[in-house]
């Protein structure tokens, strides 16, 4: 068995094709279906192949249900964890699949990463209080704050020695998603990069 972690995926849908495209969250009940997909014989190619889009919203009983199906696959079988959001998985699920890098779709355009590494850069190099006002001076809306935390975390896959940065990344990207108040989580990040 292969289990695989991506952003993206292309498998033309078949007979031995099972794909799971949630409208809120991803339960027990699904993995179960995955679970007797995948003992079954494949009948018209050599594998079974299981596509879990929007990975990120399994729940943590679904994810630990999976969890033993990765552990211990039945027979030929290929999954896909398709998410763009791999920090709402756990650790144990990551740990047993194989990332395949993020499609350059996703890469922002050279003025875009130019215009986030130049603010990174200020926020990483002035003390607390600039680093409050350059981010008040960004006028973030929920939607701009997210696409801000993915062209940061673009910009740090691309230099791995910032992985405390990552982690802030990671961390207020949660207390968006959660709902919290956009100035807040902006402001926590900003006066955590010191």
């Amino acid at each position: 068995m292969h289990a695989f972690l991506t952003s993206d995926v292309k498998i033309a849908p078949g007979v031995d094709t099972l794909e799971i495209r949630p409208e809120t969250s991803i339960g027990i009940d699904d993995v179960r279906q995955i679970q007797h997909f995948l003992s079954r014989k494949p009948t018209q190619t050599d594998h079974n192949t299981v596509i879990i889009y929007q990975a990120h919203l399994l729940t943590i009983p679904a994810q630990n249900a999976l969890l033993k199906t990765l552990e211990e696959p039945p027979g030929n079988s290929l999954i896909y964890l398709v998410t763009d959001m791999p920090d709402q998985l756990l650790a144990t699920i990551l740990s047993r699949v194989d990332r395949q890098p993020s499609s350059p779709k996703n890469a922002p355009s050279p003025a875009e990463l130019k215009k986030f590494q130049q603010l990174l850069t200020q926020l990483l190099s002035t003390g607390v209080g600039e680093r409050l006002k350059l981010i008040e001076a960004q006028a973030f809306t929920r939607e701009s704050a997210l696409v801000f935390l993915d062209q940061v975390e673009y910009l740090i896959h691309q230099d791995l020695a910032q992985v405390r940065v990552y982690e802030r990344v990671v961390q207020t990207r949660k207390y968006l998603k959660a709902n919290c108040q956009v100035k807040l989580c902006l402001t926590q990040l900003a006066l955590d990069l010191t």
